[in-house]
């Protein structure tokens, strides 16, 4: 019987593929009809396999795990980012105070220099002044004489200088010339190319009793120019400065005559105000 058994059951592959002849497909049925233990191998064998099915979703323990160790690296991400930013503001802030407390501490240290003695006119005036006096930021002083000679009766004279951070500069000259030295200075300044000054800094016109002979002027850095009263008298201003202000008290130091009508160069003054609100602020310092 246990060979008859082996038989069968090598048939069996065969027989279930129906590649098996009659006769042998005979043999296999009527063998299974008796034996129980080669039949229920047969239906083993023959029975539908069900495939394993594989997920590719990761299971949802892991798809938790994964959003949280998501979670908690955009909240360290956000931490970070949050950090730097409040470092490079603390930063700043410190540069910031730095810069204002060396501003401050320059603007208390720095005097205000005043000479009212004309010998010293070729330290401050001309292409021979002394460093700090001779650029004045690109301003044309060529308007001022080259020199104080005897035939000048200078009636007054003063010469200011400020440096709290930025350089400023107020010169007035104030000369009676004799009738030939009166007419030849005259006719100097009037072959001067005059700029156009009325607008800049609020300047509309000069003084009654004043005449303009000749003016450099600059939107951005001031005034340098000529009056006179018709008198044989010729006053020489230059007001120069930068930023669109002066820190510098100035009408203190200058007869308010001597300036342009509506003339403002004060920190608030309503030019700057107008130029800061046209460009980037940023530009103009």
């Amino acid at each position: 019987m246990k060979m008859e058994c082996d038989i069968i059951r090598d048939l069996m592959p065969l027989y279930a593929e129906d590649m098996v002849s009659e006769k042998s497909r005979e043999a296999v049925d009527s063998h299974l009809e008796e034996c129980a233990e080669c039949k229920n191998i047969y239906i083993e064998m023959t029975a539908p396999k069900i495939p394993v099915q594989f997920s590719t979703e990761p299971a949802k323990s892991f798809q938790r795990y994964m959003q949280k160790e998501k979670r908690r690296a955009g909240i360290k991400v956000a931490l970070i980012s949050i950090g730097v930013v409040l470092a490079a503001i603390l930063i700043r802030l410190i540069l910031l105070g730095a810069t204002v407390g060396f501003l401050a501490f320059d603007m208390k240290n720095a005097k205000i220099e005043e000479d009212t003695d004309v010998s010293h006119y070729r330290q401050y005036i001309g292409a021979d002044a002394d460093d700090r006096y001779s650029s004045k930021l690109g301003m044309d002083e060529s308007i001022f004489p080259e020199d104080i000679t005897s035939d000048m009766n200078v009636t007054d004279y003063k010469m200011v200088y400020y440096n709290p951070w930025d350089p400023q500069w107020l010169s007035y000259l104030a000369v009676e010339y004799d009738d030939a030295a009166y007419h030849a200075e005259i006719e100097r300044l009037s072959s001067y190319p005059s700029d156009e000054y009325q607008g800049i800094y609020g300047a509309q016109d000069f003084h009654e009793g004043y005449e303009l002979l000749a003016i450099s002027s600059d939107p951005y850095y001031g005034f340098v120019y000529a009056l006179t009263d018709g008198n044989r008298q010729i006053i020489y201003v230059e007001i120069i400065f930068c930023n669109y202000f002066m820190d510098l008290d100035y009408e203190s130091y200058i007869d308010s005559s001597y300036l342009p009508v509506g003339f403002d160069a004060t920190t608030d003054n309503p030019y700057r105000e107008k130029i800061m609100s046209e460009h980037d602020p940023y530009k103009i310092f």
